[in-house]
């Protein structure tokens, strides 16, 4: 079974929107229901967010997921003998 993974497009222009809002990481953290760590995580390409994180992170950055996101199905089983 595949499961679906939420990745940041380009982690430049995902750090630029934050700064372009005008927020720090803990400013962001706190609109997205999230911690300052997590944020500094994914700017540095060290995370995956959840999918609902990802969702709040728009919202606060009022933009749509597609502008900073895509999903990619990872096929995590074993292959077959």
């Amino acid at each position: 079974m595949a499961n679906r993974t939420v990745y940041i497009k380009d982690i430049d222009d995902f750090i630029e929107r934050i700064v372009t809002a005008g927020f720090t990481y803990r400013e962001l953290a706190k609109k997205a229901n999230s911690n300052p760590t997590s944020i500094s995580l994914l700017t540095k390409g060290e995370r995956n967010p959840s999918p609902e994180l990802a969702v709040n992170i728009c919202k606060a950055l009022n933009c749509n997921f597609d502008d900073i996101f895509f999903i990619k199905n990872v096929d995590k089983s074993k292959p077959k003998k």
